[in-house]
């Protein structure tokens, strides 16, 4: 009788599991049909991700958040948001000149008034914006659609933006890559044939990715590798025209940055955080290229053999394994989209690391773990695929599906495990998130003007 009645149940589910193996083949080989809704997918899981975020109030250890969002709260009349384009603004230690962040976190303040969350929520949507951006650019340089979409996913739930993310000063991060990729994907439409509009609409945006922090500066040394690596029609001399016209505006950005902050004066502020380039160097290959492949060496170095039993190694040995294999695929069938990849690393994390740098602060990543993704994408798509191959042949679309699904699962275990945010209770979230303080904290206007952010805090009107 069992028997029978397993067999029943077979021949119940073998129609099922063809109908959803043929949905899935049909979605595979038309796209197109589920372009529409992919961001409304992206959306919903970055918003189930990152909800955490938005009730991680204030970090009263950092004087970052209380400092740049009263100065800027505290700044109304249209000549003094205009001088921090024109002459930069003091940053309680230094001028600094990020007027766009800046800017954004105004009008987080004229929205929300003072309630963190709505700060929090301009981190996130911008987080979806780049993620969502770094999958449509994948597509026009000639990745698989469902591989770039699946970046996309990865990018959403990857551990390394977190402090960029849920820190509110993180907002320079953010912004920052949001707008390189979207100059970034405006370069890549020119490339495929779209009209000129699209080149100005990358070199403004290129523009703007600088003034919300300084690695948006680089952001066409990226360009100039895809003009010569992507497939296009148009011809050298005129790609190569077409990024030096987007960098060209970068020219007043460095010297209004210059007139806010002389290299003289910058060099003696950051003399201690200055280093040499093969420091530099040695850094991105043990951190950013093969996260941890450093610490597995030294594990194994003090430990031999009996590192399989230090509590790290399990994962440190999963991570690189599924790299390295993930690199070997990809050297066999997306040799150009690896290229860039690694120029997206090395052009956004170089620069910024010999220049400026406080290794405390992991959002200084966020811009060149955009590559880290991008390889974990394309890597996984391509590993789920050779897997599905060698399962049951009428079964492989839907396995290689199930694959993909269970990696996502696990990303986001992993995630949930590296990202430390507590899930807000229920009193807090009727209560709309947390209070903001009674008064923030701020410091006085000015260079040499000592900061205190102890009890002479200025309250700041309730809209």
């Amino acid at each position: 009788m069992a028997k029978e009645a397993r067999g029943e149940v077979n021949v119940h589910m073998s129609p099922l599991l063809a109908r959803v193996e043929g949905f899935v083949r049909r979605l595979l080989a038309e796209p197109e049909r589920a372009r529409r809704g992919y961001p409304v997918v992206l959306l919903l899981l970055t918003l189930a991700v990152w909800f955490p975020a938005l009730f991680a109030g204030l970090d009263v250890t950092n004087p970052d958040s209380f400092y740049h969002i009263t100065q800027a709260a505290l700044h109304h009349s249209p000549s003094e948001v205009a001088d921090w384009f024109v002459r930069g603004y003091w940053a309680y230690t230094h001028y600094e000149y990020r007027p766009l962040t800046r800017v954004s976190l105004l009008l987080d303040y004229l929205a929300w008034g003072r309630r963190p969350l709505g700060f929090h929520l301009t981190n996130v949507l911008l987080h979806f914006v780049c993620a969502a951006v770094l999958a449509a650019a994948m597509v026009r340089m000639g990745a698989p659609v469902w591989a770039a979409r699946l970046t996309g996913a990865l990018a959403v739930v990857f551990p390394q933006g977190q402090m960029a993310v849920t820190w509110i000063n993180g907002r320079q991060d953010v912004l920052c890559a949001a707008l390189a990729l979207g100059a970034v994907l405006l370069l890549l439409n020119w490339l495929a044939g779209r009209p000129w509009p699209h080149l100005v609409g990358a070199a403004a945006l290129t523009f703007l990715s600088a003034l919300a922090k300084e690695p948006g500066a680089v952001t066409p040394m990226f360009m100039l590798a895809a003009a010569l690596l992507v497939p296009t029609q148009r011809g050298l001399r005129t790609r190569l025209l077409a990024v030096a016209l987007i960098a060209a505006p970068l020219g007043l950005y460095g010297f209004l940055r210059l007139q806010a902050w002389p290299m003289d004066q910058y060099v003696k502020q950051n003399a201690n955080q200055l280093r040499p380039l093969a420091v530099s160097v040695d850094k991105y290959f043990g951190e950013v290229l093969a996260p941890r492949l450093h610490e597995l060496w030294f594990l194994w170095r003090r430990m031999g053999i009996h590192v399989a039993f230090s509590p790290r190694f399990p994962r440190l040995f999963v991570e690189q394994v599924a790299f390295w294999a993930g690199l070997v695929v990809l050297l066999r069938r997306h040799r150009r989209l690896l290229a860039l990849a690694l120029v997206w690393k090395t052009a956004f994390f170089l620069p910024v690391h010999n220049l400026y740098w406080n290794p405390a602060f992991t959002h200084y990543c966020y811009l060149p773990n955009f590559g880290t993704v991008w390889l974990a994408g394309l890597a996984a798509w391509e590993l789920s695929a050779y897997a599905a191959a060698r399962m049951r042949r009428q079964m492989q679309t839907a396995a290689r599906w199930s694959l993909v699904a269970l990696g996502l699962l696990v990303l986001i275990g992993y995630y949930y495990r590296q990202v430390e945010l507590k899930w807000p209770d229920r009193a807090l979230l009727l209560k709309g998130g947390p209070r903001p303080p009674a008064a923030f904290c701020r410091s006085l206007q000015g260079p040499e003007v000592p900061f205190d952010f102890g009890d002479e805090a200025v309250a700041l009107p309730e809209q």
